[in-house]
């Protein structure tokens, strides 16, 4: 048998420790530190009873070699009580008492933080303001040393993050890493689990106190290679200092989208990829001069080192350096065993320092992708290069490892997959070496000669530009980004398909010609027929139908805007928003020409002011509303006249039928909120006996909410517009009444509100239900599909004209 037909033999005792690991660090941050010394008790205490019962060859109760059935369980509790004594030691989720009790009172208090980075512009727009204008935002994470209470400052530490408008930023220089700032802010929790404990917002100007006195030299060269990238024709203006060094500042909303949808926003990110080329670079530069295997580690590991304090000394690229240090050795040896042996080692290593990463998605990413590579990746890359040249297969290999074993972690934050992922990585792959290396050396040469660094930033620069075209260009085919299942299935299909490209590539049977020599090619098959069934069907490269799409949930800011599809009867929308060309642009998108009915669910101008959008150029049958102070006055469109709605009113238009749940005639309303319409959709599927049932809740607040609950009127409901744009006053109980597949928040990005609150997201995770959220995911998309429903988003439809 050929050497690299060698079956696949793991060592998996890393991968135990690793499961240990990851699992005491998600659950450790959760925990009091009481709590958490006694898990850490608990987990080292099983630690070395499985070491006692190992040391023992037969054991009396179960009479064999116990090594199989304790070893496994005994590296699981070890690295479990490293991390949790670690916890404890360390004091990493210990939070100042003054700063809680002013986090659970959401007060505004004077506090001084140091910035444990340079704070992050982007363009937002608070619809919810008379001013719906787009507005500039910074946030940042920081480190909070003082808080003001009375006329004492308090010592208060605690990690939180800053966020402020472009009217309160300090005036001068814009704040760096390490400065330190006096601010008045409102102060928040965040939920449970993350690393930034506190959300201060400022009301105030920031006051700059102090900085770090010295911008330091790897900051000085980033700020010259800024500048000098800014000749650069778009996107590679954009794009070139993220791709170098992971400044995302000059993309664009519609950049960074594009590069969403085409599987590239890898790219504008420090990873273990760029790690990776910068240590083969070093080591390809020692092979070319003869220097000795054992010089040539140490020089590469040094490049490594200089790389990580020029992009900057912060934890996403610290654990960039050490992944992609793995995936390179992995990658350039054939020995898979040994890297993931190495990967399990430094992912505990990691934990046991900084738990919090278990919990983020990029460290997730991060170590699914190596894993990928390390796993499937060498092998996938020589059953190719049976076929394809060796440049090809390699590149092929390593971008299909990656995005299969990511996949698990994509579709849980969003639920869609980047058809087109794989050939756009492939198209750029060649580009990102060069851009990777030379965009480095532009950043040195910069400080010793501007010329010749402005030659390596426009070879740099160029390359960077094709990939956003590609980006682009990718981005607008149709079918970009397909809807893949929400929710627990969506997460098993993509660990069954990565799990099946395992095994397929793994087995290699010992007797070739039996009915075991088949098992590689069936699991193949099912590998590639699941991948292509969820993401490729014939649908994909034609325009959608009008019946692709069931409730749509438009991106209107901070407010709320819903359309039902009724089929021949065409459209129905419930509240229109703030803005008329915010509704109007998203029925344009969907080829709404009809609208049987608008609800106004109450009369705020979150709810009402784009009223004039749904009916612009389109025929309006039916207006339904609720009103709290004046009837008289009922909401108008097209000339249209509304009728005032209430408990027990029932209609239909085409497939879709409602029943009016609250407010009664006889309610005591007390607010404008209160007197929202609670509605019972029930909307059939075409081509099919299923009917899908959705509740709308407007704004109504906890307590009428609470009174119609206890009346037995809400039963169970396949969606649920969670109330009042997720605001804490809405109330957690309906969740658990109507239990629903999915929940859709409509919301406005940055909002002043805290909007959505964490303990509605906190009351959504309890169940299992996903939480869909505009200013997360823009216009959301709820169709039929495969016997459940789907979530996409509005570009997976047929463009407007």
């Amino acid at each position: 048998m050929a050497a690299d037909e060698e079956p696949l033999r793991l060592d998996l005792r890393g991968l135990w420790c690793l499961i240990g690991a990851w699992s005491a660090a998600l659950l450790g941050v959760r925990l009091s530190v009481p709590q958490q010394g006694m898990a850490a008790l608990v987990a080292l205490g099983l630690a070395v009873l499985g070491v006692l019962l190992l040391l023992r060859p037969r054991h009396v109760l179960f009479g064999g070699d116990t090594a199989p059935v304790f070893a496994a369980p005994a590296l699981m509790c070890a690295a479990a009580g490293v991390v949790l004594a670690n916890l404890v030691l360390s004091g990493a989720t210990a939070v100042p008492e003054p700063l809680r009790q002013a986090a659970d009172a959401s007060s505004v208090i004077r506090i001084r933080v140091e910035l444990e980075g340079t704070p992050r512009a982007r363009l937002v727009a608070d619809r919810f303001s008379e001013d719906s204008h787009g507005h500039t935002r910074h946030q940042v994470e920081a480190r909070t040393s003082l808080m003001c209470s009375g006329d004492t400052w308090l010592s208060a530490v605690a990690p939180v993050t800053l966020g402020y408008g472009e009217s309160l930023a300090p005036v001068g220089a814009q704040p760096t890493r390490g400065t330190s700032v006096e601010v008045l802010a409102r102060i928040t929790p965040n939920p449970a689990g993350q690393r930034s404990r506190f959300r201060l917002t400022a009301v105030a100007p920031l006051v700059v106190l102090a900085t770090d006195g010295q911008p330091g030299l790897a900051e000085r060269m980033r700020q010259k290679f800024r500048q000098h990238a800014m000749a650069l024709p778009e996107p590679g203006r954009a794009l070139l200092p993220a791709m170098v060094y992971g400044d995302r500042g000059g993309q664009s909303e519609e950049l960074a989208d594009s590069m969403k949808a085409s599987g590239l926003s890898h790219l504008s990110a420090v990873s273990g990829a760029n790690c990776a080329m910068v240590l083969g670079a070093a080591f390809a530069l020692c092979r070319l001069f003869g220097v000795p295997r054992l010089p040539t580690l140490f020089l590469g590991l040094a490049a490594l080192y200089g790389f990580v304090l020029l992009v900057g000394y912060e934890p996403s690229v610290l654990r960039a350096a050490v992944m992609g240090a793995i995936a390179a050795f992995s990658v350039h040896s054939s020995r898979g065993r040994n890297g993931l042996s190495a990967l399990c080692l430094a992912v505990v290593i990691l934990l046991a320092i900084d738990p919090y990463l278990a919990g983020e998605a990029a460290f997730q990413l991060s170590a699914l992708a190596t894993a990928g590579i390390v796993l499937i990746g060498r092998r996938l890359a020589d059953k190719l290069g049976l076929r394809l040249p060796e440049f090809i297969a390699e590149g092929t290999a390593i971008a299909v490892a990656a995005q299969i074993a990511c996949l698990p972690v994509l579709v849980s934050l969003t639920p869609s997959f980047s058809l087109y992922s794989v050939p756009a990585n492939l198209l750029v792959a060649p580009l990102i070496p060069w851009i990777t290396i030379s965009g480095t050396l532009g950043i040195v040469v910069l400080m010793f000669s501007a010329p010749l660094g402005a030659l390596f930033i426009w070879a740099a620069g160029i390359p960077a530009a094709a990939v956003g075209l590609v980006g682009m260009w990718v981005a607008a085919l149709p079918g970009a980004l397909r809807p893949w299942p929400a929710g627990v299935v969506g997460i098993a299909l993509a660990w069954t398909l990565f799990v099946a490209v395992f095994f397929s590539l793994g087995y290699a049977p010992e007797r070739p010609g039996t009915w075991r020599a088949r098992i590689p090619l069936g699991v193949q098959s099912v590998a590639m027929g699941l991948l292509l069934g969820l993401t490729l069907p014939v649908t994909a490269l034609v325009p959608a139908p009008s019946v692709a799409w069931l409730v749509v949930a438009c991106d209107v800011g901070q407010g709320d805007g819903l359309v039902l599809n009724a089929g021949d009867a065409g459209a129905i929308v419930i509240d229109t928003g703030r803005e008329p060309p915010d509704i109007d642009a998203c029925l344009r998108r969907l080829r709404v020409e009809k609208i049987s009915a608008v609800f106004i669910t109450h009369q705020h101008a979150d709810h009402d002011g784009g009223i004039a959008g749904a009916g612009k150029g389109r025929d309006v049958g039916q207006l339904f509303y609720s009103v709290l102070d004046d009837p008289a006055k009922p909401p108008l469109v097209n000339g249209l006249t509304g009728e005032q709605l209430a408990s027990g009113d029932i209609g239909s238009a085409g497939t879709v039928s409602w029943r009016v749940l609250a407010p009664s005639r006889t309610d005591v309303k007390l607010d404008e909120n209160d007197a929202s319409l609670v509605i019972r959709f029930e909307m059939q599927v075409p081509g099919s006996s299923r009917v899908v049932s959705m509740l709308a809740t407007g704004d109504m607040q906890e307590a009428p909410m609470g009174t119609l609950l206890a009346s037995g009127a809400v039963q169970r409901a396949d969606i649920l517009k969670v109330a009042h744009h997720g605001a804490a006053n809405g109330g957690t109980e309906i969740i658990g009444v109507v239990n629903p597949a999915v929940a859709l928040i409509s919301v406005g990005k940055e909002n002043t509100y805290g909007h959505p609150s964490p303990d509605i997201i906190g009351a959504l995770q309890d169940r299992g239900v996903p939480a869909l959220r505009t200013d997360e995911h823009g216009t959301l998309v709820l169709g039929w599909e495969n016997g459940g429903l789907s979530v996409s988003a509005l570009e997976a439809l047929q463009p407007a004209d």
